[in-house]
């Protein structure tokens, strides 16, 4: 393979005419002023998935991340089968064997939820492709009180190498930060899928956009920085 469709980042034979994944037509591509500004691009890290994934740093940060997160959960998990069994001994209003059956219950729930989290951020999960559809739909909620929330359901199509479709639905009642996905990503976007970071979504080109997000706390960059401005994590460029 000789060249990559800049739309999409699919590997290409060095004469083809047209991209074989989503056929866009790769003539201009040839061009020497086309070819000089991919080259700068792919210099400065701004076309192609970033290699920073495998960073010494990167993998330390989300090994001390996830061992945060085990060691609240790790407390967290018994913490009502405690609390229950503390209040049976201190007063007659729970007898032990409530307190086992409803403080068990509790913290099995959350033993529950903590190994599906895990699956579902587990980085074998990862795949790559291709946004397809962006859609927002308005919706409201009634709440037992008679109150209704009016919110916008955002909602991203993926279609993977593989040929899955892949989803991402998020709501907002007008806040931004509900949206980071939405607003980044365009259709048309070659992306990768990262379970185990905070920002799951990486773009392949990045060489059109004046932001970058940090991957570990989500706050938008300028492209031009190496460094979250407000983490100090490495961007992935």
């Amino acid at each position: 393979m000789g060249k990559f469709c800049a739309n999409c980042g699919t590997g290409l034979d060095t004469e083809a005419k047209f991209c074989v994944k989503c056929g866009k037509a790769l003539a201009n591509q040839s061009h020497n002023h086309n070819i000089g500004a991919l080259s700068n691009y792919n210099k400065l890290g701004l076309v192609g998935f970033s290699e920073r994934i495998n960073d010494p740093e990167i993998i330390k940060e989300i090994e001390e991340r996830d061992k945060k997160g085990r060691g609240c959960i790790f407390i967290g998990i018994p913490l009502p089968l405690i609390i229950f069994l503390i209040v049976s001994l201190a007063t007659e209003e729970v007898s032990t064997a409530d307190a086992l059956v409803f403080g068990g219950g509790i913290s099995a729930v959350f033993l529950v939820f903590y190994v599906f989290s895990n699956f579902l951020s587990n980085a074998k999960r990862s795949w790559d492709g291709v946004v397809i559809d962006k859609k927002t739909k308005n919706k409201s909620r009634r709440y037992r009180d008679g109150d209704i929330q009016n919110y916008v359901e955002y909602t991203i199509y993926f279609r993977t190498d593989s040929g899955k479709k892949e989803v991402s639905v998020s709501t907002s009642n007008g806040s931004p930060e509900y949206r980071d996905y939405y607003d980044y990503l365009n259709v048309g976007d070659r992306v990768r899928y990262y379970p185990q970071l905070a920002f799951k979504y990486e773009k392949y080109d990045k060489s059109h956009d004046n932001v970058i997000p940090c991957m570990f706390c989500k706050t938008m960059n300028d492209i031009q920085s190496d460094r979250c401005e407000a983490c100090s994590s490495l961007l992935f460029k």
